[in-house]
């Protein structure tokens, strides 16, 4: 598919998080614990196709809706601080065409025994979609699910 649009969208996003930032960061580094969280939406579970959680370091998912390939999701990790700080770059594509690059910074700030953790999301659209629209709206599902997998244990 030829994508004759482009549209670019900058978004951040807070969430106080009742745990410290090392578990916080412990459950993004540990790919099992995202598969948990990271969806997402309640209808999509994820299949971590790889996961090299490292400077450099390619995770590739794939998003299945009722055991179908909706989606992949192909990130680079660009710059990672233990407990501070993560950020990479994510190509979202649906089975038929690549959607667009997203650049995702995570900041696991201290607040006393928790974690605000800001994440900050920049997209381009290549099909003229509602692409920052739509990455918020799964964070938002995720961020949730992150929480609730913290409160758990």
């Amino acid at each position: 598919m030829t994508h004759h649009t482009v549209q670019h969208g900058t978004a951040t996003m807070e969430k106080g998080l009742s745990a410290s930032p090392a578990r916080v960061f412990a459950a993004w580094a540990d790919p099992e614990q995202r598969k948990v969280w990271g969806s997402p939406s309640d209808e999509i579970d994820m299949r971590i196709d790889a996961a090299d959680f490292s400077v450099g370091g390619e995770d590739v998912t794939t998003c299945l809706a009722g055991g179908e390939a909706v989606a992949v999701v192909r990130g680079r990790y660009h710059d990672i601080v233990p407990d501070k700080r993560i950020v990479y770059t994510e190509i979202i594509a649906s089975m038929e065409a690549t959607e667009g690059p997203c650049l995702v910074s995570a900041e696991f700030l201290p607040d006393g025994e928790a974690t605000r953790l800001v994440i900050t999301l920049q997209t381009v659209a290549l099909d003229g979609s509602a692409l920052l629209e739509e990455a918020q709206a799964g964070w938002g599902s995720a961020l949730i699910r992150l929480e609730e997998l913290l409160q758990a244990g």
